[in-house]
């Protein structure tokens, strides 16, 4: 086994710690230090640890969280025994001071396909995952909030099986400095954009998605994207209430005939989307354009 630990810039020094306190508690260990001069991202230091790992598996874990001792031998022995999973994570515990809530994601491949298309349902310090899966995807050095996420959806969408273990591995630490904290808004609009293409993709449209990588949506667009989804059950087709709402931020105008056209395609797929929502985009339908259009973050607002 080998610790990589990658320092970007200033790295924080308990980091550095935990890594030395790992390698102390596990024999025949090598651990590697590596430097980068600057801070070039999460994404892109992860993606050079990556090409460093000599290993079959690769295991996460930021500086700030902490792993259960048995947490490695559990997921390698699982991934031994499930030659078909390319990525499993946990469930994990959050703490601050003391221990919090522990959250448990869905487990089998199938759960976590669906999950996806909601959000993230991964802690990204309880994965594991094979050396090669991870070598041919990694995190893109574009992002810097959500890269994450960004990774687990382009990994199921190009089949690789992915599944969670119920027991919790990891202790995740809450602190006021956490991205998720820290920057909300960024992570919310690059949630959204990665959310949307991979549902897109599941509705296996070539023409809708290249329009959705530009971010250039019509109505017909929205219309075109309600049809494939009215084809599937109503369960289904709620699934996609997401992406249909980022189509629906993404036209170019929200005044009342769109909003109608809106509102028709939620009656007809039952999509059930919150009162609240449902209120906000009726309200902005009536503002002026430009006021409305400086308004319109009313995504977050739906349940997921």
């Amino acid at each position: 086994m080998r610790i990589v630990e990658i320092r970007c810039g200033r790295a924080r020094h308990h980091a550095h710690r935990h890594a030395i306190l790992l390698a102390r508690v596990i024999h025949r260990v090598k651990q590697r230090v590596i430097h980068l001069p600057r801070n070039v991202g999460v994404s892109a230091a992860r993606n050079e640890g990556i090409a460093q790992a000599r290993g079959h598996y690769i295991a996460f874990c930021d500086g700030d969280d902490l792993c259960q001792p048995h947490r490695l031998q559990t997921q390698v022995a699982f991934l031994e025994q499930h030659p078909d999973v390319g990525l499993c994570g946990s469930a994990f515990t959050c703490f601050d001071t003391e221990d919090r809530e522990t959250v448990r994601n869905p487990s089998s491949n199938e759960e976590i396909r669906t999950a996806l298309m909601l959000g993230n349902c991964f802690g990204l310090s309880t994965t594991m995952g094979r050396a090669d899966v991870l070598k041919a995807q990694r995190f893109d050095p574009s992002l810097s909030v959500a890269e994450d996420y960004d990774l687990w959806t382009r990994l199921a969408a190009a089949g690789v099986r992915l599944a969670n273990l119920r027991e919790s591995l990891i202790r995740y630490r809450w602190h006021p400095q956490q991205a998720s904290r820290t920057k909300s808004d960024r992570l919310d609009q690059a949630t959204r954009r990665i959310r949307g293409r991979y549902c897109a993709g599941l509705l296996g449209d070539p023409q809708l998605q290249e329009r959705l990588s530009r971010e250039t949506v019509a109505l017909q667009d929205l219309q075109r994207a309600a049809d494939c989804i009215a084809a599937m059950s109503r369960p289904r087709a709620r699934d996609f209430r997401f992406l249909l709402a980022w189509m629906y931020q993404l036209l170019p105008s929200h005044g009342p005939f769109t909003w109608w056209h809106w509102t028709r395609i939620q009656k007809v797929l039952d999509l059930q989307l919150d009162r609240t929502y449902r209120i906000n985009t009726a309200v902005l339908a009536l503002l002026p354009v430009p006021l409305g259009a400086r308004h319109f973050d009313t995504l977050i607002k739906l349940k997921r």
